[in-house]
């Protein structure tokens, strides 16, 4: 299982309007291409900036394959949709991490 862990550092005045076209655009979107299996969308609390807050979008894929085919055919599409609507007053950055094991307490 792979995760693509995508963050946001967000303005503060756009706060709320990220947040509702994460949820109304950007996972539906996400959803109907078909590529992950689960997003986990979460807020940074552990370091608190003046300029705005960080958000966090997981998505689970079966494997890196899976993931290739999101860079190479939806990838660069999801960017502009993001960069039209905020610019650069919400700022990405991506990780690639491999799930090794899970466990629940």
């Amino acid at each position: 299982m792979i995760i693509y862990s995508e963050s946001f550092h967000v303005e503060y005045p756009l706060e709320k309007e990220w947040i509702d076209w994460v949820k109304n655009t950007l996972i539906p979107e996400m959803y109907e291409i078909q590529i992950f299996t689960k997003v986990i969308f979460s807020k940074v609390i552990s370091h608190p900036d003046e300029s705005g807050c960080t958000y966090s979008l997981q998505y689970y894929a079966a494997n890196k394959k899976v993931l290739e085919d999101f860079y190479k055919n939806h990838s660069d599409r999801f960017a502009q949709l993001l960069f039209h609507k905020f610019g650069t007053r919400v700022l990405p950055f991506k990780t690639e991490l491999e799930l090794l094991e899970s466990f629940e307490f």
